[in-house]
């Protein structure tokens, strides 16, 4: 039977010398009476100097949890922020990163960025990075590969190579380590995966592939607008909205930067032949909600859904997402703006009570992320859009397997808490029923 206790990691920039930090308080006996730790991870080994004194605010260090059975202890869990090489060092976003790491660092989890062309597969170890809070610089350490690798390759031209693609499916066989999350959805593979249940079937708008021009004319004369999107689009790029008009024609209109750009058609071959040399990417098209509005803004409502520290789906947070004036997407870099959710379902929905309803949301939200787990096991985390239309209906819009950071300050630190607790679960360093 093992059990776990806590201390801290520190490492030195320059020596390079690392230490176990550690109290009489909850540590094994047998661990109190060391003078040094042992640890070897793969090929990747290191004896660690234990010591009872605090770390030296100078060093790199993190809180760890330490796992004793009998006279063997380990430390973990390392966390690996899987990305790729260049930039200098390593693309992604450094500041979600730092967050990541300092979350880690507070909470018990040693966290590094791991460029997926640094590791050395026969070793299985990485030219990694840790970061060095009090200089606010990246230090380039040999480390092992972690525990849990939390995938944050920034886009799908990256993941879309050759050695990344290959490495990931090398990494998702390893033993003694867990990579989460997938792929970037595609919105095809998204909508094929979520009609395959029947209990999802009922929140999804009419979505297919647009492939000709008989299925624009069908879309269009079964619904009185339809979206037309990228099937790898994020933040509401390439987006085409289509509608009747009252006088028998059609408007089509885009979002170009910050402005709507529309463009009136006769007939729906109009439409076309206008489409069709624009549509040179794969592109679904979809059925249009009427969403409800705000001072006649359209909104949807952006949650977040994470498994937590027992490995369990839960809604992190919700806002919503206010499109601006006369936009056709909420899109935050399209115009749109960040709500809070209780007035504007006050003012959409009066005869419900605003907490109700986005119970309704929240409970739907659950569904959906479990649902997405069946076809892609790995995932851990998911944001999506869900639309609210002016009968209270609540349809499913949009899903991204690699959520974005959200500007909602509660909602952003419990979602890296949700980060380095789900892989502590991953990892086996959480303590039964601690969360």
């Amino acid at each position: 039977m093992s059990r776990l206790s806590t201390g801290w990691i520190s490492i030195h920039p320059l020596q390079r010398t690392w230490r176990l930090h550690i109290s009489e308080k909850n540590t094994p006996y047998t661990l109190l009476m060391r003078k040094r730790l042992r640890l070897q991870f793969g090929n990747w080994k290191k004896t660690l100097l234990i010591t009872h004194k605090r770390p030296s605010p100078y060093a790199i260090k993190a809180k760890i949890r330490i796992r004793s059975s009998k006279n063997r202890h380990t430390i973990g869990p390392l966390i690996g922020i899987l990305t790729v090489a260049g930039g200098g060092r390593f693309r992604g976003v450094r500041s979600n990163f730092i967050d990541i790491i300092e979350t880690g660092r507070r909470k018990g989890a040693l966290v590094y960025v791991v460029p997926i062309e640094n590791i050395d597969w026969k070793s299985k170890t990485v030219q990694g990075y840790l970061f060095h809070s009090k200089e606010r610089r990246w230090i380039k350490e040999r480390l092992p590969l972690p525990h849990v690798l939390y995938n944050r390759i920034p886009n799908r031209m990256f993941e879309d190579q050759e050695h990344v693609k290959a490495a990931l499916e090398q990494l998702s066989t390893m033993r003694n380590l867990t990579l989460y999350n997938p792929q970037f959805f595609n919105k095809q593979q998204l909508y094929a995966a979520l009609q395959r249940d029947t209990d999802i079937t009922p929140y999804l708008p009419q979505t297919v592939m647009f492939t000709s021009k008989a299925l624009l004319y069908q879309m269009l004369s079964s619904y009185p607008f339809v979206y037309i999107k990228p099937v790898n689009g994020m933040a509401g790029k390439g987006i085409y909205r289509v509608q009747k008009t009252t006088d028998g024609g059609y408007l089509a209109q885009y979002q170009e930067r910050d402005d709507t750009v529309g463009k009136r058609f006769s007939s729906k071959e109009e439409v076309w032949t206008y489409l069709a040399p624009l549509i040179k990417q794969d592109y679904v098209i979809q059925q249009g909600i009427d969403l409800a509005t705000f001072e006649d803004k359209l909104f949807d409502v952006r949650l977040l859904a994470q498994k937590n520290g027992r490995g369990e789906w839960g809604v992190t947070g919700a806002g919503v997402r206010l499109a601006g004036s006369g936009k056709i997407t909420t899109h935050v870099p399209r115009g749109g703006s960040i709500q809070p959710p209780e007035e504007i379902f006050m003012n959409a929905f009066p005869h419900i009570a605003p907490n109700r309803l986005l119970a309704l949301v929240r409970r739907m939200a659950l569904r959906i992320a479990r649902s997405l787990e069946k076809e892609w096991h790995t995932l851990g985390e998911v944001s999506m859009d869900i639309g609210i239309d002016k009968n209270m209906r609540i349809w499913f819009i949009e899903a991204n397997a690699k959520p974005g950071k959200f500007d909602e300050p509660h909602i952003r630190k419990l979602s890296l808490q949700r980060i380095v607790e789900y892989a502590q679960h991953q990892a086996n360093f959480i303590e039964v029923g601690e969360y």
